[in-house]
């Protein structure tokens, strides 16, 4: 017995696959198709009737979605390795703070490690290098302007805390990978 304002839907796994190939075609970026594509799992897993849940065809159906997803994860993730590469490579610190605040703790980590990866050992030295000179020095900085023996003020040292985390976070990712090639 219908009730008067609840539709049905019809979900196979080709009608599924083409919404997500329509859904990653209309993203401006990668960023918002993985949104999108997030929003009709938690769509999919909301609506769905129990009694569709955990038939071959429910699992199917979140399969193409789930492929999807993981697909889009890896391209940023991908993007995010290579913009880090660069970034390191040119010593941009507002692009390796800017990839750190946009990634959750573990994204920047598997991003940075993806990038490792681009680096040879030389240019891996390097970076490790600068970026363990970087940090140094800005807490050089930071204690020096604080006036208190321990403290830190980055804001008189004229020093980014969020480019220092990233900073700090980064070289020791760099550091590790230098010790352990």
């Amino acid at each position: 017995m219908a009730v008067e304002n609840e539709i049905s839907l019809l979900l196979t796994p080709e009608t599924v696959e083409g919404q997500c190939r329509e859904t990653i075609k209309q993203a401006r970026n990668a960023s918002h198709a993985l949104a999108a594509l997030i929003s009709l799992q938690s769509f999919i897993t909301a609506t769905a009737r129990p009694s569709d849940r955990h038939t071959n065809s429910y699992e199917a159906v979140k399969a193409v979605v789930d492929k999807h997803a993981a697909e889009i994860r890896a391209r940023i993730l991908a993007e995010n390795a290579e913009a880090l590469a660069q970034a390191v490579r040119l010593r941009n610190l507002t692009e390796v703070a800017r990839r750190h605040a946009a990634l959750s703790r573990n994204g920047f980590w598997q991003a940075v490690q993806q990038a490792i990866r681009q680096f040879g050992s030389n240019e891996l030295d390097i970076a490790a290098a600068w970026a363990n000179d970087w940090c140094r020095d800005a807490k050089a900085s930071a204690q020096a302007a604080s006036g208190f023996p321990e403290a830190l003020d980055f804001r008189k040292a004229g020093v980014s805390a969020t480019e220092y985390a990233a900073m700090s976070e980064i070289s020791i990712y760099l550091a590790e990978a230098a010790q352990g090639k």
